[in-house]
This record gives structure tokens, sequence and C-alpha cells, in this order.
């Protein structure tokens, strides 16, 4: 029986990724119909990232990416502040540090949003720092950070500004050029229901030009914005100019005879999840999140729990981080979870917690209610009872009203 995944890790792959990654390997990659697939893949990125950017589509996890853009954008010794909101601005922080990066992290107590003022004030005590970095959404306390706002002060003071979107982008509002965003990272296998193994980023040009005034040469290839950057201005959109005008074939200058590109599989997979979010319409999308988030906040409020973020206005449509009444062991209420009603819930990165994702195809009634009705069956369990028909029946209106 297949199990119902909430588990904010690798979500459910959409119908049209599923349908792109089961075909034959027929369209080879280094010719005029793959590079054509590559181009169109990354307009339809363009439109779910709201960018004109520079986007690009590389090989790996979200960790790759962030990696891959900080090296670049920033050189060993300068300073780039983090704004540690959980486990993954902590992430951010050791990978600058690892790279010769010195981070300044701003922590923000969990659960909560950043303070701005507090931003402002390392700010003015570090003068010579170069750039911000921040999580989206912060999947490890299911709080949302204040990015628009983060964008206007990196503009005022002239930063880069950094933002890990990998599990809001397409199911959470984001507005990488109106809000300022030099460098957004993204992942296909969270929101975007598209594989694991791929990643997209957004690049402003003001990173190009921090990139051309380095002092120090990238201490990467496949790492190396640059390197990727001319895989796909110059292996995909010259070579398919060449492949149609004929002639000699376009100059590639590179720091090695064969660089990097993209794995085809998961490409098609990509380019199939984005088909099918652009076939609901971004905003649908986005809606569709935000009412799945809700239904279940307010369910959890009518059985009687609690949510980790501190308030409904910041907390994450996408992932619902619930603290365990009556010291109830988390991996033990998972594994009953999963063994008695294959439902797979997120592990507690919070001590106490579990998290619940709503995450692309998953912020839908047929998932919500039945993982709610589990919660409230796995809580009674280990002894603590809760309100189920009133979860239930909250969250069940909450979905009908937008029906109607």
């Amino acid at each position: 029986m297949p199990f119902i995944n909430m588990s904010c890790g690798q979500t459910f792959l959409s119908p049209s990724c599923l349908k792109r990654m089961g075909q034959q390997v027929t369209e080879p990659i280094y010719y005029p119909e793959y590079y054509q697939t590559e181009i169109n893949t990354i307009g339809m990125l363009k439109r779910v990232y709201q960018t004109e950017h520079t986007t690009l589509i590389t090989t790996g996890t979200g960790t790759y990416g962030i990696e891959m853009g900080m090296r670049s954008a920033f050189e060993p010794g300068e300073k780039v502040l983090v704004v540690d909101t959980g486990v993954f601005g902590a992430v951010a922080t050791s990978i600058l540090s690892i790279v010769g990066i010195d981070p300044v992290p701003v922590v923000v107590e969990r659960g909560k949003a950043v303070d701005m003022g507090e931003v402002e004030r390392v700010l003015a005590a570090h003068p010579d720092i170069k750039g911000l970095y921040a999580v989206h959404d912060e999947t490890t306390t299911g709080v949302i950070q204040p990015i628009e706002e983060l964008g206007a002060l990196c503009r005022e003071k002239g930063l880069i500004f950094a933002v890990d979107a990998i599990s809001s982008i397409s199911g959470v509002p984001l507005k990488t050029d109106e809000w300022g965003i030099d460098l957004c990272f993204g992942s296909a296998q969270k929101c975007m229901n598209g594989p694991q193994g791929i990643v997209t980023l957004a690049v402003s040009p003001r990173v190009y030009e921090k990139m051309a005034r380095r002092k120090t040469p990238i201490d990467s290839l496949s790492l190396d914005l640059e390197t990727w950057t001319r895989y796909h201005e110059v292996k995909v959109k010259g070579y398919l100019d060449w492949w149609k005008r004929g002639g000699k074939a376009p100059d590639f200058p590179s720091r090695a005879p064969h660089e990097v590109s993209p794995p085809a599989t998961l490409v098609w997979g990509l380019q199939g999840a984005l088909e099918d979010i652009l076939a609901e319409g971004l905003d649908a999308r986005l809606t569709r999140h935000h009412v799945a988030g809700v239904a279940v906040r307010r369910a959890l409020g009518a059985m009687g729990l609690s949510i980790f973020a501190e308030s409904e206005e910041i907390a994450s449509d996408v992932v619902t981080v619930v603290p365990l009444p009556g010291g109830i062991d988390e991996r033990e209420l998972r594994a009953y979870l999963l063994a008695n009603h294959h439902v797979a819930l997120g592990n507690g990165e919070v001590a106490g917690t579990v998290r619940i994702g709503t995450m692309g195809i998953t912020a839908n009634e047929k998932y919500v209610l039945p993982v709610l009705a589990a919660l409230a069956d796995g809580l009674a369990h280990f002894g603590v009872k809760v309100d189920r028909a009133a979860g239930l029946d909250t969250a069940a209106g909450i979905f009908a009203e937008v029906i109607e």
C-alpha cells in the first residue's frame, strides 16, 4: 500500500514529471531537441521564480546550489551576515566557514521571525559585510522570514542578497526581482513535485559584476557559477544556434576539456513538474497551499494542539511544526503512523515535535484530512486524547469555503 508522504523531504512526483522521467532516452543530450528542452524548461522556471535574471539548472541537491552560489559570489575572508533561523540557517554558516568566507550570524529565537532592528545593528557593527543570507521557509521551525523587508535593506546597503527558497518556491509567494534577491536557490523535490538531485538558481547581474571583480579564482570547477553559466549560454544556446546555421562551432572557453552538464532524465522530470505548475496557474497553486496550511493549523488548534511558530502571521503554509504533548517520543509516533496508517510525517528537528508537510500535491484535502485523523489516533495510542472530530470538521470547513 502506498504511503501518504507528508514528510517534508522528497515529495510526490507530479503526473507529467513521472511521465517524462519514464521516457526512453532517445533525445541525445548534445543535439538540438535536448538543447531546446533546457531552454524551454528555463523559460518556465523564470515564470515560477518571477525573474528576468539568469536562471540555471545544475546538478545536486539544494546544498550544492548554496555552496556554488556563495563560493562564487564571495571571496575567502569576506563577511556575510547569516540570518540563522534553524538547521538550514546553521547549514549556511557551516558552508561559508568551510569555503573560507566569514559568517556573521544573527541567531533568531526558534519559532520567531528575525528582528529587523537586530539585523541593522549587526550591519552597523560590521560595515565591511558584503552580503546577507536568509532562509525563506525554515522547514525545521515552520516559520516564514520577511524576505521582502530584508531585500529592501540589502538594496539600501548595497549588499548581495542570497535566499534559500528550496522549500518555498511554488508553494509560498516569492518575487525574486521585485524583492531584490540576487541569488535565489531552489530545488525541484519540494513544492515543485519534481525529482531530487537537481538545483535551480536565479542569479542577478549584480552577482556577475561582483564575480568579475574577484581577486582570487573560484576554487572549484563543478561548484562554479561561471562554469554553469558558460554551459547554458554557450553549450546550450550557442550550440543550438550553430546547429541551425551551420559553419564554425562557437568558441567555448573553459577551465577543463569537458566541464559540466545536468542529468537529462532529471531535467525532463523538472520540465514535467513545471508544466503541471503552470497548467494549474501559479496564483492558484499558491492559494491552494495557503488554504491547506490554514486548514492544518486551525484543525490542530481545534484538536487542542499548538504549532511551534510564534504566530499565525509568520507560520509557513508548506510545513507545520507540531509540539507533541505528554512527552511522546517523536520517532515512536512516526513509526506508529507509518505502520498503522501508512502516513509519513517529518522528523522533529526541534526536540519533541513532528512536521506536517503540505507541499505540492499534498496541499489538498484528500491528504490533509487522513493525516489529521491518523495523527489523532497516534496520539490517542500514546495516551493523549485530542478532539479528533473538531479538528476534522474545522479542516473540512476551510476547504469547503474555498471550493464554494
